[in-house]
């Protein structure tokens, strides 16, 4: 037999089988503990009434049958054995067949003990009790006293019917009750399911709606699959902004590399021929930085430190990017306020991208003879402040809101450098929160820029 699959006809069955299990043992010890009751008060009126016979022949010039008929009733008659348990006597109401048949002659071995039995004579079922006389430490006797017990057994029988006829009557609205209870809780998984099927379906574009039915247990699930939609659908937007922003960072070093393969093709030689290639090369070097940063900007948000995490000397990589800088920006002035010896942990190419992303910035922006002041020290709560201060053409509080957005670029950072791509300041953003930091862009006093960036050290 195949147990059913579903939750409400599973727990509807369940329930039937185990009520069914712990019906039968209750009734089962229902009526044995009645039977027993009868049968003990059966066993405890007998002994009484051999207990009396015994102490009215115990007196002198006591009448044996006298005393007998008058202790017998309709219920329960008695009979007087001699010491070898012959039939002497019994009550008026004892039957012939009993005198004659089972009853003649006591059966078993007689001793002193009290015992009680159930015996048959014809038809009928009788409770008996074998009472020993003693005399003088002499058992000079046996007293008989014994009751028909058809009304013992239509009094359980009565019970067990009444038992079983309750138990099927609860039974029945108990299964009512677990079926409309069981198909009421199944329903809130049942509605979940069609949720997620139409969200799959939907390509993740619909999320699962909140509901305030069911059980805590299903809320949690709900809540579950709501929190796995959400980051599918960020997954997604992830990889579509990927495929979305390398066609559009692409197509410029593609174009410009196809032309200088065609020109390489027509064969351009000398002093042209460097250029071209020259060009090509760089190219291929901004083709390499924008997929990385692109790949970079697709990662996960919380995505753990890798295991290419290793201590750094931020201190010795700021000097080494700031002496680049002089040499790629003669016009301008770098200078640094560099506190020594500060390390963190961090991914060094990660981090050389990050302060190379926003002095190469700082640089592009700033028109000749301006400065540029590369400042790093401890702050208040240990952290690293970083900051790269330029006296460039600056940036709006509408600029400094979106410019780490990505492909945002101002109107006066359109027209001064046309080449950019937009996407130096988003990856920056993205590295330092992958590190565990906060960066900042605010306009200068006086004109230009402020990057600040707060990173945290080792303990």
């Amino acid at each position: 037999m195949k147990y059913p699959q579903r939750l409400a006809t599973r727990l509807s069955v369940s329930f039937v089988l185990l009520f069914v299990v712990i019906f039968s043992g209750v009734v089962a010890v229902t009526l044995y503990y009645a039977q027993r009751t009868f049968q003990t008060s059966i066993d405890d009126a007998l002994l009484g009434a051999a207990q009396t016979v015994d102490q009215r022949l115990a007196a002198p010039g006591s009448d044996r049958e006298e005393i007998i008929d008058a202790l017998s009733s309709a219920a329960e008659f008695i009979a007087l054995f001699d010491a070898q348990g012959h039939f002497q006597v019994a009550s008026a109401n004892t039957s012939t067949a009993f005198k004659t048949g089972t009853g003649a002659t006591l059966r078993g071995t007689l001793n002193d003990a009290t015992t009680f039995h159930t015996i048959k004579v014809g038809s009928a079922r009788l409770r008996s009790i074998r009472y020993p006389m003693i005399r003088n430490g002499i058992v000079t006797g046996y007293v008989l006293v014994a009751s028909p017990i058809p009304e013992v057994d239509q009094a359980v029988q009565s019970l067990a019917v009444i038992v079983v006829i309750a138990g099927v009557i609860g039974m029945s609205i108990a299964v009512l009750g677990t079926v409309w209870l069981s198909v009421r809780e199944a329903r809130p998984l049942k509605d979940l399911t069609e949720a997620v099927h139409a969200t799959s379906a939907s390509g993740f574009e619909l999320g699962i709606p909140a509901s305030s039915e069911g059980s805590e247990e299903v809320h949690d699930l709900r809540r579950a699959f709501t929190s796995l939609v959400d980051r599918q659908r960020e997954v997604l937007s992830r990889e579509r902004a990927f495929f979305a922003d390398s066609s559009h960072v692409l197509r410029t070093p593609l174009a410009v590399l196809q032309g200088d393969i065609e020109q390489l093709e027509q064969g351009v030689y000398g002093k042209e021929r460097m250029e071209v290639v020259a060009q090509a090369r760089s190219s291929l070097s901004t083709m390499a930085r924008t997929v990385n940063g692109l790949l970079l900007l697709a990662r996960e948000r919380e995505a753990s430190p890798g295991s290419s995490w290793e201590v750094i000397d931020l201190s010795a990589l700021l000097e080494l990017l700031a002496n680049e800088a002089r040499t790629a920006a003669p016009a301008l002035s770098v200078t640094t306020e560099i506190a020594p010896g500060i390390e963190l942990a961090g991914d060094a190419h990660q981090l050389k991208e990050l302060f190379l992303s926003l002095i190469e910035n700082a640089c592009h922006y700033t028109p000749a003879g301006g400065s540029v002041e590369i400042a790093l020290r401890r702050d208040d709560s240990g952290d690293a402040e970083i900051e790269v201060r330029d006296t460039g053409i600056g940036l709006s509080d509408s600029d400094a809101a979106k410019a780490t957005d990505r492909f945002y670029r101002g109107t006066a950072a359109r027209r001064m450098f046309p080449s950019g791509s937009g996407l130096g300041l988003a990856i920056a953003d993205r590295i330092v929160g992958l590190h565990g930091g906060k960066m900042a862009l605010v306009p200068r006093a006086g004109g230009g820029t402020i990057a600040r960036v707060i990173l945290p050290l080792l303990d």
